[in-house]
This record gives structure tokens, C-alpha cells and sequence, in this order.
């Protein structure tokens, strides 16, 4: 085991104890549970990944707690149970761990009894749970917390590469390849609304892997199996959403597996009785070791590019749009003439960019890529910049559709707060020496792109962006120091 481990764990322990970084303390110590886990610092804050040995393949899977365990710690109990159980029915040596939490409120003292949970059940079977991700749904969850995760483990070589299906459960190996296998975790919240509004289930699947393969892409990972589970109630058919997993894993190069599961009474939707779905999983990963020592890095000079698809708000900030439609049309907003116009903006997927941003990194044109999700233009961008102790600022960035522009009106949303949650028109930045290259590669994809910006050093003390034109409500240009 890497050294690193003992000094990632104590930077983790740390940094807060908010939800999520409450959950990452909590879990860093059972890093050390395989011998397995490395942890990567060459420029970025801690990576753990798996190196896997020569004799063997990678095997995952994934479950979800019982939706009969009501109580948040016996819910998550048995989705280790569940995972366990599973590991045995295909003769895998459990390593690692990754969950996804999806709590209706995400009070700290419900965080912390399900993180112990996950941790006390990890150490019995000296597995690491090196990722997670923490989702607040608000009142669609309807009990504390829902629990899934995906178990990663070791089969011998005599177990080929390819998807198994054993006693109800769906396993994917694949050999690694000599390279570090690592994993991250995302959902579509609360979007999957809009779908059932509209019935248009199987685009949540979109939103689903943009989610985790784009950040990805960060890393210079490359999926191998990506697991999303589905938790639905009513009308929502597997088929149809087997039929578009199987498409998009064969367009995209990896095993696309979803994983069924009747929520019950856990899971509640725009109306008594209507189809609800919960969509969200884990994308298990394997990363060169060239990107491990040299990741990307946005430097002074690069040039900004704006990259964006189809006009979509992407899969973040989705509870104030929900909630602003609702107060100004009502609660059968889809319904009306107006909100049917709303509903086509949406209830848009957003732009998977992973293939084109694997492509930007493998011909080294792009320095650095990022997607606007959870935290948008301030956690996803001008917070990388500001590590570096850099400065951008955007000019001529993308126009945001009406319909976002409206609803941020409805809603009483200035500018600096708007762009802080949305995208707002922009899906994503990369930065590159060679913008012209870059573009001529994005727009191959049916994309949109254009220079909107370049790096500098701090420049008065500022770093991260300021959008040059966009006034905030004090009348100053939008300004994200990312610090």
C-alpha cells in the first residue's frame, strides 16, 4: 500500500464536516483496509485507485438497500448484505467500494449513522470505499435516505471479460490492463421528474452519464462498466431503458448495466399515483499512468472555449425550476399550453461530452475540461483555476435560453446566484493552446463551440472568472473567485 494513504486520509479527516466531506472522513480510514489502494497527489487533491494484480480481472456489480428496511441504518445494512451476497455468488474478492446516497433532507446526524453504516460493514470484509456521492432530493425521497453502491472485486484470469447474469444479478469483468482502476459515482436527482412528467424515462439515462463519465474525463479515466440503478413505482418500462443502455454502451465502448428495483412507498412523485423513477449509479473506470503523472492541468495562456449541445439545463439546480413552475403555473403546470413549452427546454438530456472530451485529451489539445453539474461555473471551474492561481475572463459566452432566463426572472434569481447553480447556455469549458484545433475537433461532434476567454496569473489578487457584461444585482460584472 502507498504511503500517500496515511496522508490522504488525515487531509480528508480535515476538511469539514458538511454532508459530503462529513461522508469522505468518515470512509478515508478504510483506505487502508486493501493493500491494493493507491493514492495519486501529482497536482490533484488525493485519487485513490485500485492497481490490480498481473493474475487477475476486475469484477462489479451493484445493489440497492431493501426498500422494506424503513430505518436508514438497517436500509443500508442490507445493501451491503446484498453486495456481499452477491460477491460470492461469483467468487470475487471484495476491494472497493462506491456509494450513492440519496437523501430526502441530509440532516448531519442522518449522514454520519449511514456513513458508520457503510464504514463498520466495510471493515468486516477489508473492503475500501473509495468514492461516494451524497444527492439531496427534498421531499421526492420519501423516508431518510436511499442507499445503493457498486462492489468492486478480483476473479481469477480463467473468468472472461463480458457481462454474467447469476441468481438475479449482473456482473461485469474486464481486464484492467496494467492500468489503476478507479471509480465515481453521480445520478439525475430530481430531473427524472420532468421525464415522468413528460414520459421520456430513457432520457434520464443521458443525464445519468454525463453526470459521472464527464467528470471522468477529468481524470483522463476511460469506462470499462457503468451501473445505474433504478428505483421506480408505476409505469416506467425496463425495456425501453435496457434497449437505450445497450445502445449508448456499444456507441460509447463500455458495459452499460441497469439494475431494477420496486421502491415501494420510498419514492414519491409530482402527483398520488403518477410513474416516479430514481435514476443514478457508478462508473467504474480504468486510468493510464500517464494521466496519473501528468494530469490535467489548465496553465497561463491557454485559451477558453465554451462548449455547448442542444439548449438543456443539464442535471443540476433542478429543485428551484421545479418548484418555480409549480408556484407560477401550478401543479399541472406540464399540462398547459405554456408549461408544454417550458417542458420541451426541460426535459432535454444533457450533452454527454465524454467522447468528445476523451478525444481533446488523447490528441493533447485540451489542457483541461470541465462540465457544468453540481456547483456550476464556481465549483467546476473557477475553483481548478484558482489552485493553479489563475484568472479568466469570459467574454461573448454563451446566451442562456428564454426559457432559463425566465425562469430565473419567475423566480427572483439574480445573476451571480443563477450562474453559481445553472449553466446557462454554457454545458461545459475546456482550456487549450490551440483553440482553433480544438473547436474544428468539438464541432466534428455536432457541438458548439467558441473562444470566449484566456489565462492569466491572478490579476489583483483575483482568481477563478469574472463574466466580462453579466451584471450581478450590485450592478458589478458575475465574479466567482473560486476560493
Amino acid at each position: 500500500m502507498s504511503s500517500s494513504v496515511d496522508e490522504y486520509i488525515e487531509k480528508v479527516i480535515k476538511q469539514g464536516d458538511d454532508g459530503s466531506e462529513l461522508l469522505a472522513g468518515l470512509c478515508a480510514p478504510t483506505l487502508k483496509n486493501s493493500e491494493h489502494v493507491d493514492v495519486i497527489f501529482n497536482g490533484m487533491s488525493g485519487l485513490a485507485v485500485l492497481r490490480i494484480p498481473d493474475n487477475y480481472n476486475v469484477v462489479a456489480h451493484t445493489s440497492l438497500g431493501d426498500p422494506d428496511k424503513l430505518d436508514a441504518v438497517e436500509h443500508t445494512a442490507s445493501l451491503m448484505d446484498n453486495l456481499y451476497r452477491d460477491a460470492e455468488v461469483i467468487n470475487s474478492k471484495p476491494l472497493a467500494l462506491i456509494d450513492v446516497i440519496d437523501a430526502s433532507v441530509g440532516r448531519k446526524e442522518t449522514v454520519r449513522k449511514i456513513g458508520e453504516t457503510l464504514v463498520d460493514r466495510a471493515n468486516e470484509n477489508r473492503v475500501a470505499i473509495i468514492n461516494g456521492e451524497l444527492a439531496i432530493l427534498g421531499n421526492r425521497v420519501k423516508y431518510e435516505a436511499n442507499v445503493s453502491g457498486t462492489l468492486i472485486g478480483l476473479v481469477p484470469k480463467s473468468l472472461l471479460p463480458g457481462v454474467y447474469e447469476r441468481k438475479d444479478a449482473r456482473f461485469v469483468v474486464f481486464d484492467p490492463q496494467g492500468k489503476a482502476v478507479h471509480g465515481n459515482s453521480d445520478g439525475v436527482g430530481t430531473k427524472t421528474e420532468f421525464y415522468e412528467r413528460a414520459g421520456w424515462f430513457e432520457r434520464a439515462l443521458y443525464d445519468s452519464l454525463a453526470m459521472k463519465l464527464d467528470d471522468s474525463s477529468k481524470n483522463g479515466a476511460r469506462a470499462r462498466a457503468v451501473f445505474d440503478t433504478i428505483e421506480r413505482s408505476g409505469e416506467v418500462y425496463p425495456e425501453i431503458l435496457d434497449r437505450e443502455a445497450s445502445r449508448l454502451g456499444k456507441k460509447m465502448g463500455f458495459e452499460y448495466v441497469l439494475v431494477y428495483r420496486d421502491a415501494g412507498s420510498r419514492l414519491q412523485g409530482w402527483r398520488e399515483g403518477a410513474p416516479v423513477f430514481n435514476v443514478g449509479g457508478s462508473a467504474i473506470t480504468v486510468i493510464d499512468e500517464e494521466y496519473l503523472k501528468n494530469p490535467l492541468i489548465p496553465r497561463e495562456g491557454d485559451y477558453v472555449v465554451a462548449i455547448r449541445g442542444w439548449p438543456n439545463p443539464r442535471s443540476n439546480g433542478i429543485t428551484d425550476k421545479r418548484r418555480t413552475m409549480i408556484r407560477i403555473f401550478g401543479n399541472n403546470w406540464h399540462e398547459t399550453r405554456e408549461g408544454r413549452m417550458f417542458l420541451e427546454f426541460l426535459a432535454e438530456p444533457s450533452t454527454v461530452f465524454y467522447p468528445v472530451f476523451n478525444e481533446l485529451i488523447d490528441s493533447k489539445i485540451a489542457t483541461s475540461v470541465t462540465h457544468m453539474s453540481g456547483g456550476a461555473l464556481e465549483g467546476k471551474f473557477a475553483k481548478p483555476l484558482a489552485k493553479q492561481g489563475l484568472y479568466a475572463a469570459l467574454e461573448r459566452i454563451y446566451e442562456a435560453d428564454w426559457r432559463e432566463l425566465a425562469i430565473a426572472g419567475f423566480s427572483f434569481t439574480p445573476a451571480e446566484a443563477a450562474y453559481a447553480k445553472w449553466p446557462m447556455g454554457n454545458e461545459g469549458y475546456i482550456t487549450t493552446k490551440k483553440p482553433d484545433e480544438a473547436i474544428a475537433i468539438i464541432e466534428k461532434y455536432k457541438l458548439y463551440a467558441k473562444t470566449v476567454g484566456q489565462l492569466e496569473k491572478a490579476k489583483n489578487g483575483r482568481t477563478g472568472v469574472e463574466l466580462i457584461g453579466i451584471k450581478g444585482s450590485k450592478g458589478e460584472n458575475v465574479y466567482f473567485s473560486g476560493r
